[in-house]
């Protein structure tokens, strides 16, 4: 035994110091001519080392290096910086000139993509074709092979600036580890921030380059995400994504997304997503969902489907973007669209909006420049069924809407309170109409669009005004033939209510307005003005029924109908009623239809006493 642990402990020093003598016979700058030359020839970027490249034995052979920059053809800023770079080597690799890298690791790297990181073609430059890089001298000498496992970055910073906006992805931790079957496991951590929004993720895929060639496949097994800052929730969106992913190469290329499973806060939604990767892409969208809340998506306070929100506040959004209105409104900018084409198909089990519960929706949407149509967007909503497509033009700015919604028997208190208006009307309502505006949002729909409009409400009551007792009240106090009636609430009901109109920019002028019962039928005309909720309605009521008093009186009563003006604000309404000018008029009309009667029997009788003298 002691023999044996003898050789051993010998053999276990020769191999040391052979590896010790082979380590320092290889000189690790010999590697930085090389290196340099490999980035020039793969892509055509400037590979820089400040300091000397050294070995690093424990606990595994490392080349440390100082300071890197990659820089793109006269960039003015590094694509690519880093505080030092580790080179994880194996040892007999290096025999047979063989750089065999087991991971790179970068500490402190800035990825910068701005205009002054890109490569500057100087005036009267030649122009290299299209796809071509920067060759090397094809008589390069050097027998290094290089081979990398592993890459980690690690406290390291992206920054990405387009035209309009600046990126800034920090604390970025990655990791790329390739196994035998040329299968990559990608892990990736990090904050994205821009305009006040912060982006946190962590990522892990396994991504199949075993067909390098012909595609790219593999699976996203993890990307666990909170989205926070100005004009979002208070808690932020948090979720998770998963999905098989597939990328195919052909003349255009196409890209599939399979599995598809995002979860967002309280909503899920599932489905695949491929895309075309022609001159203009094309995609093809069909997700579905058994429940989508928008309502804790957008931040707006919690409510149940039963129980809308009375008024849509901002109180659960951080630093709520300033709304736009009035003359300054917003330039309504879809041109973004024209990049490409998609196909949209999204089913609903059920959707949480404004507190609204609304069931069965489905959403087909085709976008082929210049226009997004909504082809399909139908749903149940509050007892009934609504349908509302809808065409959006973005060939210019601001972009030109059209719809056509047509609501049927649906309760209108509950969708009143979601939209924040004045709950005066209530009842069961139908309506058509066919509108176009500028803009797509509740500014818009209430300041920009024009078209005509019709509804009808059944079971209808309009609340804070009594017609019918209003006009029997006033008459009642004009004259003593008639008795005041019970009071019987501070309404007016009606079995049909019907309005017929024309919406220009927010007035709406009522071309016809009909409500009748047994009780009360009123006709009018008027206008509205939707933005400053006021109304101002010519109405001719005939009451026939709940009149007391004289019978005659009554009866001429019932036969009239009475002018009455309805104005002011929907929340205080005012009216116009002139009782004893109605009755004065009225009198006057009965006492000349006798006096000429009587006239007209004196006449006859004189006539007869005159032809029995004769």
């Amino acid at each position: 035994m002691k023999r044996f642990l003898t050789t051993l402990i010998i053999l276990l020093v020769v191999v040391v110091a052979g590896l010790t003598t082979l380590v320092m016979l290889v000189n690790p700058n010999d590697f930085r001519h090389y290196l340099v030359e490999q980035v020039e020839k793969k892509s055509g970027y400037q590979l820089e080392f400040k300091g000397d490249m050294r070995w690093h034995v424990w606990p595994t052979l490392s080349i440390i290096t100082g300071p890197i920059s990659i820089t793109a053809l006269e960039a003015t800023q590094p694509i690519l910086s880093a505080d030092n770079m580790r080179l994880d080597v194996e040892l007999w690799p290096l025999i047979s000139h063989r750089l065999s890298v087991e991971q790179i690791v970068l500490d402190g790297a800035v990825i910068r993509k701005t205009p002054e990181s890109e490569s500057q073609i100087k005036l009267n430059s030649p122009v290299p074709p299209e796809g071509s890089h920067v060759d090397v001298d094809s008589t390069d000498k050097s027998k290094w092979l290089l081979d990398i496992e592993k890459i980690d970055i690690s406290n390291s910073l992206v920054i990405w600036q387009t035209k309009k906006d600046e990126y800034n992805l920090r604390n970025i931790n990655l990791s790329l580890k390739k196994s035998d079957d040329k299968i990559v496991t990608v892990k990736f951590s990090g904050n994205l921030n821009k305009n006040q929004q912060e982006l946190s993720f962590d990522t892990q895929a396994d991504i199949d380059l075993s067909k390098f060639n012909q595609q790219i496949s593999g699976q996203l097994t993890q990307f666990d995400y909170q989205f926070s800052g100005v004009d979002l929730p208070q808690a932020g969106i948090t979720g998770q994504i998963t999905t098989d992913f597939l990328y195919v190469k052909s003349d255009s290329g196409t890209a599939s997304l399979d599995n598809l499973m995002i979860k967002a806060n309280e909503s899920e939604l599932k489905g695949n997503i491929s895309i075309h990767l022609t001159e203009i892409p094309a995609i093809i969208i069909k997700l579905s969902s058994d429940s989508l809340n928008v309502d804790s998506l957008l931040g707006m306070p919690h409510s149940s489907a039963t129980s809308p929100v009375a008024a849509v506040d901002n109180s659960a959004r951080v630093g709520v973007k300033p709304v736009i209105s009035g003359s300054n409104a917003q330039k309504y900018d879809l041109s973004g669209l024209k990049s490409f084409t998609a196909d949209i198909d999204l089913t609903v089990g059920n959707l949480i909006y404004r507190g609204m519960s609304v069931t069965d929706v489905k959403f087909s949407a085709q976008n082929q420049t210049p226009r997004f149509t909504i082809s399909t967007l139908e749903g149940k909503a509050f007892g009934g069924q609504f349908s509302l497509p809808v065409t959006l033009n973005y060939s210019a700015i601001p972009a030109q809407v059209s719809a056509k919604p047509d609501f049927k028997n649906i309760n209108l208190t509950p969708l009143l309170q979601a939209f924040k208006m004045p709950e005066k009307l209530s009842g069961i309502i139908s309506l058509k109409a066919s509108l176009s505006g500028v803009g797509y949002d509740d500014y818009a729909v209430k300041n920009l669009w024009q078209g005509p409009l019709n509804f009808e409400l059944t079971n209808a009551k309009l609340a804070g005004l009594n017609i019918p007792q209003l006009i029997q009240q006033s008459i009642s106090r004009v004259t003593n033939k008639i008795n005041a009636p019970v009071n019987t609430g501070n309404y007016t009901e009606v079995d049909l209510f019907t309005v017929s109109g024309r919406l220009n920019k927010g007035d709406m002028n009522i071309s016809s307005l009909r409500a009748t019962s047994s009780l009360v039928n009123i006709s009018g005309q008027g206008r509205v003005n939707v933005p400053k909720e006021t109304i101002d309605v010519n109405l001719g009521v005939n009451i026939a029924g709940g009149w007391g008093g004289d019978s005659r009186l009554v009866l001429q009563l019932q036969a009239m109908t009475v002018p009455l003006r309805i104005y002011g604000s929907w929340h205080s309404l005012q009216y116009q009623l002139d009782v004893e000018k109605l009755l004065r008029n009225e009198l006057r009309t009965q006492a000349k239809e006798a006096l000429g009667n009587w006239l007209k029997k004196e006449e006859k009788q004189g006539l007869n006493n005159l032809l029995n003298a004769l």
